[in-house]
């Protein structure tokens, strides 16, 4: 690193992020930096952080990392400098319990026209405890002040004792990442993913464009989202437009979502997705609930239209750095009885090798 960050930023002004302290108290400028160290966007972090710093009173630790994390962003970048900004590998156990390892179908059997049919044992679902290891990288190339290019992968794979099988997940993502002007971003990313099980794989590719903006009200500190994608699926493509909205409250972290998708000809597809999101310190340990509400249509199951509703809550708890949890329960109201279904997963999370 050469010179340390200032603790004004005219320079900052026009050609990179400009940080203006506004209207919020001393106090609460305090309390939302707190808040943004369990907040899931980064760039939403660094504007908090970006808060605190203007008041003059940022501890060094807080300057020292906004210091790294605007270098990370590309905002240091000048021609004739190593491109390469930032690297990173990570590997961490897995600990879960899974209700579907295999792929299987939920349900045991299905009513039809008077009949009732059961599921082959071996196409049902499996669930149990599962094990393994997660991992990834990601790495930053710059190529003007405030953009850059960023691969990222991240890979599972993990084994259940109980039923001798496994599974596997793996997701690559190429991403343009473009500082506009004062607080605006434009990405534009190329996502392929792949689920493997023993029932079978699936494989998707999606191409999105998000647009972003970032500000300040007197409450909290917002970050806004339109994103326009499509995704490529082995039954057909299909465009979603998605808004999130997060922001950072005194005392709570908060991400509320809406995506709207097109029909899938002849097939049962996501149509619409909304979902919320609040994180929170309860004595110094992360602490989050999130619920999620969604419909699907546009196929037909013997005949008979098929349409699902499907909504989840979760709960996560960090018990101590570098180790937590995750409670999630899902169900699925189904216009096919043989689609009905609830199920729970528990996912212990343990602090990550990284270098």
């Amino acid at each position: 690193m050469s010179a340390p960050i200032p603790m004004r930023c005219p320079s900052f002004c026009g050609g990179a992020l400009c940080l203006v302290i506004g209207g919020a108290a001393q106090g609460d400028v305090l309390d939302r930096a707190r808040i943004a160290s369990i907040a899931g966007s980064e760039r939403l972090r660094t504007f908090a952080y970006g808060k605190l710093l203007e008041t003059g009173d940022a501890p060094q630790d807080v300057v020292t990392l906004m210091r790294q994390t605007l270098t990370s962003q590309g905002f240091y970048y000048e021609f004739g400098q190593s491109r390469v900004i930032a690297t990173e590998a990570w590997l961490e156990p897995v600990l879960s319990y899974d209700g579907n390892i295999n792929g299987g179908v939920l349900q045991d059997s299905f009513s039809y026209g008077g009949f009732i049919f059961e599921a082959d044992p071996n196409f049902r679902a499996k669930g149990g405890v599962v094990m393994g290891l997660s991992g990834g990288g990601v790495a930053r190339l710059a190529w003007a002040n405030g953009r850059y290019v960023e691969g990222r992968l991240r890979a599972e794979a993990v084994w259940s004792p109980e039923h001798q099988i496994g599974r596997s997940n793996s997701e690559f993502a190429l991403c343009s990442r473009n500082h506009v002007q004062g607080w605006s971003f434009v990405d534009v990313c190329q996502t392929v993913s792949a689920v493997k099980r023993e029932l079978g794989t699936s494989e998707s590719q999606e191409t999105a464009l998000a647009v972003t903006q970032l500000f300040q009200t007197e409450a909290a500190y917002h970050e806004v989202t339109a994103e326009l994608s499509e995704t490529h699926y082995d039954i057909g493509d299909q465009p979603t437009i998605t808004l999130s909205w997060a922001s950072i409250w005194d005392k709570a972290a908060t991400k509320f979502s809406l995506g709207t998708a097109a029909p899938i000809e002849g097939e049962t597809a996501l149509r619409m997705r909304v979902a919320a999101d609040v994180q929170w310190l309860w004595e110094g340990h992360a602490t989050g609930l999130g619920l999620w509400y969604q419909k699907a249509d546009g196929g037909a199951f013997l005949g008979t239209p098929h349409a699902d509703k499907a909504m989840g809550i979760s709960l996560s708890y960090q018990f101590r750095p570098g180790l937590s949890a995750q409670i999630s329960y899902m169900t699925n109201q189904s216009s096919v009885d043989f689609f009905d279904y609830a199920q729970t997963s528990v996912n212990v999370g343990f602090e990550a090798l990284r270098w």
